[in-house]
């Protein structure tokens, strides 16, 4: 009778989950970014121009946690008043008491949203059919 045995495969096996659970953040990562930059375009193209500077500053940012990849997209220096950050947007968007609003960034979601989620799905697509 032959008897063979294999030593180390549990270490094996989990390098290997560690492979699968890096490449699937990659892919999500990926996708995440494509449909907020979606979103990001259409808020860009929304905004009002004075300056530019209000513009200039509609950033995404990515962030990867354990068990959530999401994606932020929104004025760079939000809400505080910082030198060459536009900190007005609020005002811009929600309006004041003596101006009212011009809406530029809940628009750009709700505008985008169908095709957000065709672009998150067919990268996601892609990635897995490169795989």
């Amino acid at each position: 009778m032959n008897e063979t045995r294999l030593t180390g495969l549990d270490d094996v096996l989990k390098r290997l989950e560690q492979v699968a659970e890096k490449v699937a953040k990659k892919a999500l990562s990926k996708a995440t970014r494509k449909g907020g930059n979606v979103i990001r375009k259409a808020a860009i193209a929304n905004a009002p121009v004075d300056s530019g500077d209000l513009r200039k500053h509609i950033a995404l940012r990515l962030k990867v946690k354990p068990g959530a990849i999401y994606c932020r997209v929104g004025v760079k220096g939000g809400a505080k008043k910082k030198d060459g950050t536009p900190y007005y947007w609020r005002f811009v968007e929600f309006g004041t008491v003596r101006q009212p609003a011009q809406p530029f960034m809940r628009p750009a979601l709700d505008n985008t949203a169908t095709t957000v989620l065709q672009t998150v799905v067919g990268t996601l697509r892609d990635e897995v059919a490169r795989l």
